[in-house]
């Protein structure tokens, strides 16, 4: 495990420890929540390597393909052209489906055992590695995609900086997390948990789960964002918000696939009533600047 001492997005050193049992940690300066002390990136990317990782991946291909066609459509949408780097491309479906759509697609993962599903399923490019290790050279990017990444990596700072260094002149950024801190679904099990209706195992005064690589957790998020805070952090890093809206990640079919597509455009309408995002998600697109 390791310790930090100061905000990674700020660099303030005083910092606060909300929920010491789930080793969630808070800056008050900037707002950025995180856990602290963290596993390393190395146990990260082993635990994301495992040979079964993807297999609820696999299998519920169908559902995916409808939840990237969502989330490509919102893209193209924006204005979204040329050549797609896709940072943590996961297993390459993205990928696969954006091809068509752009001059060129790329992508980086950590993950050994979905590089090589994306190889030999979708035949896409994809680099295994941390974005922070590869060297792109001269290549530049229209577009840079972060489908639910940023609350995996050791420092947020360091890859949206590498986004702008390998975005063109004016080029896209799109950042999509989860909305783990403001979120109706959030608050409730917040609530529940201090009445002691809830009991969730390992899950904490926020409702967030202690990280353990045991395999009990489907997803290791080492922060957690809000809204503002994500903006803060790209408009600090030479990026001005174009978008500020909800992802809609859902992988569902049938009756609970059009019961969460109903909650989702509920919580776009109070969204664009109220200007709060109650939503699970995060959307985020960002024009690089000079």
């Amino acid at each position: 495990m390791e310790t930090l001492t100061r905000c990674l997005l700020c660099s303030n050193d005083r910092l606060i420890t909300i929920d010491a049992i789930c080793n969630i940690t808070r800056c008050p300066a900037c707002g950025y929540v995180f856990d602290n002390p963290r596993p390393t990136s190395r146990e990260i990317a082993e635990y994301y390597s495992r040979p079964a990782k993807y297999d609820d991946w696999l299998n519920s291909e169908a559902d995916r393909q409808r939840l990237w066609r969502r989330r490509l459509k919102k893209l193209l949408r924006r204005g979204a052209a040329g050549s797609l780097l896709d940072i943590g491309a996961g297993i390459g479906q993205f990928l696969a489906m954006a091809r068509s759509h752009f001059t060129e697609v790329c992508g980086t993962e950590v993950s050994t055992t979905a590089v090589q599903i994306a190889k030999d399923k979708y035949g896409v490019e994809i680099v295994g590695d941390s974005l922070e290790s590869i060297d792109f050279g001269d290549r530049r990017f229209d577009t840079v995609t972060l489908f639910h990444v940023l609350e995996h990596v050791h420092n947020p700072v360091d890859v949206v900086r590498k986004c702008h260094a390998l975005l063109r002149d004016n080029g896209m950024l799109l950042i999509a997390v989860p909305n783990e801190l403001e979120s109706l679904r959030r608050r409730v099990r917040h609530a529940l948990n201090r009445l002691g209706l809830r009991q969730i195992k390992y899950h904490g005064l926020l409702g967030i789960p202690k990280i353990v690589l045991d395999g009990s957790l489907a997803e290791i998020h080492l922060s957690h964002f809000t809204p503002a805070v994500v903006a803060d952090l790209v408009q600090r890093n030479g990026f001005a918000v174009v978008e500020n809206d909800l992802d809609p990640y859902y992988v569902k079919h049938g009756p609970a696939g059009l019961l969460h597509a109903a909650y989702y455009r509920l919580m776009r309408v109070l969204w664009k009533l109220t200007g709060k995002n109650f939503y699970d998600t995060i959307w985020l697109v960002a024009r690089k600047q000079d």
